[in-house]
Formats: C-alpha cells, structure tokens, sequence
C-alpha cells in the first residue's frame, strides 16, 4: 500500500481528512494524491433557466481553474509534512464516478464524514464505497489526531465483506503495535471449515493479534464496535463495508450505517 488517494472537499482549506492522508502517505513511505472534483448540474433549458444555467457553469470552470492554481501550494503543504510525492487532480462530472476512475490507480482512497451526518450524505459514502473498488478510509470532520496504528480494532464475522476488509488492511496491520480482532462469526478460528482461516493468514502474515469472541445482535453491532474501539483507545477500525442487509442497509439502519454515522476515528473500510 503507497499512493493515498484523498477527495478535497475545499482546495482552500488543508481540512483533518487530507492531514491525515499525508500523514498516512508519510507512514507508508508512499505517495499523495488530492483530487477536487466539480460537479455540474444537469441542463435545464427551460423558462428563462438557460442564462442562470451558462452562468452556474462559468463560476463551475472559475473554480476549477482555481484548484488547479492551487497545485503548487498543496506541493509545498504536502513536501512541509514529510510526503515524498504529491500532485492535486481536479476533475469535472459526478463524484463517484470521478473518484471511481481515479482511485484505480491507488491502494486506498480517503473520505471525510461529518458528525450526525445527514442520511443522503450517508448514503453518498455507500455509493462512493460500492463503485470505487478500493479500500477507503472514513476520516470524522473533527477528528484532529495524527496518522498512527499503536492500536487497530478489526471486526470479523466471516462474511466475505470482512474477509476483504481484513485483506486489504494488511500493510497497515503489520504496522500496528497492538490488533484486537472482535470475532462476531459465532464459531472462533477453531470452527472455521473453509481454509484459509482468519488466524492462520494473519500469523502468516506475522501479525499477532487478541480476539475478542462477542455475541452481538445486528441492530447493536455498530455502537457495540465504536463502543470497543472507544475503550480499547484504537487509532483504526477495520470491517467490511454493508454486511448481511446490503444496500437496504442504507435505508433501513444497520452496522455500517451507524459507524459512518458517529464513528470518532477514521474507519478502513472494503466492500
């Protein structure tokens, strides 16, 4: 894992979620992305909306033109925190899409939530998570601490989402000092059929780790996660993302919903 991927939501502002991108650049000895991206409105030449529609889309391409100015200064900003490599992309079309064909050419992509989001924001982190094809990492708006890993909680429960999850944070795992895993898979290492076993990919991987076995109902999984993460003062939570409800998830509550909700701590995250 080396080139960090992270949505600029204001090129004018070095907000905690590209802070922590370069910080997570840094660690991994990698390179740093940035990729603003406009999006601008389907027209609507209808009623006297044609004029106020050619002037939404020559203020779309003034900011535009703005980010790309931006360039050399989030070189410096980037070179300032340690980051080997950087460059600042600016995009036009829909996010995901934009982001989508971007993060294709990096190992894991960084997003921004914000507190008590509302649910169609929610829903645009799902949509992003679903057609990107890359592991994400989920920062909190306010979340103002460094970029580290003494202590990663992961959540397994055998799904294929969490097995995923897992396997893509492995560069990040090794780094980390202390992995609690939180097995919610109702059969341990021991049960599992169908090798290779959570366990055994981990130790091959020379990752030692604590597992916690818990028996938790599913409308309780997400704050029983952000709960043990909070009490194990983890740095990273890892799980998959969605679970048993799949996309219905997002309408109808559910583990991923409510971490990317109110989660305090930035959240790796693969579909």
């Amino acid at each position: 894992m080396r080139d960090v991927l992270v949505h600029v939501t204001n090129f004018e502002q070095r907000g905690n979620s590209l802070r922590y991108a370069a910080e997570l650049a840094t660690l991994l000895s990698g390179s740093l992305t940035g990729i603003y991206v406009t999006e601008p409105l389907v027209p609507l030449p209808l009623f006297g909306i044609a004029p106020i529609y050619t002037e939404y889309l020559a203020e779309v391409a003034n900011v535009a033109e703005q980010a790309r100015r931006d360039e050399p200064a989030f070189h410096a900003w980037a070179k300032a925190r340690g980051v080997p490599l950087s460059r600042l992309l600016v995009a036009e079309g829909m996010l995901r899409h934009a982001l989508a064909a971007a993060a294709n050419w990096h190992d894991v992509l960084v997003l921004e939530s914000h507190a008590k989001a509302h649910w169609s924001l929610v829903s645009l982190l799902g949509e992003i998570l679903v057609t990107c094809g890359t592991p994400c990492i989920v920062v909190p708006e306010a979340n103002a601490f460094p970029a580290k890993l003494d202590t990663v909680l992961t959540a397994w429960d055998g799904s294929v989402e969490s097995t995923r999850a897992i396997h893509g944070a492995l560069p990040l795992l090794r780094r980390a000092k202390s992995v609690i895993v939180i097995d919610g898979s109702g059969r341990g290492a021991e049960a599992f059929h169908h090798p290779p076993s959570l366990e055994g990919e981990l130790l091959r991987h020379g990752i030692a780790f604590e597992r916690r076995v818990v028996d938790v109902a599913a409308d309780k999984a997400g704050e029983f996660l952000l709960d043990a993460a909070w009490q194990s003062r983890a740095d990273l939570l890892v799980m998959g993302a969605y679970g048993h409800a799949r996309y219905s998830e997002w309408m109808f509550g559910g583990a991923t919903r409510h971490v990317l909700s109110f989660a305090q701590l930035p959240v790796f995250m693969r579909h």
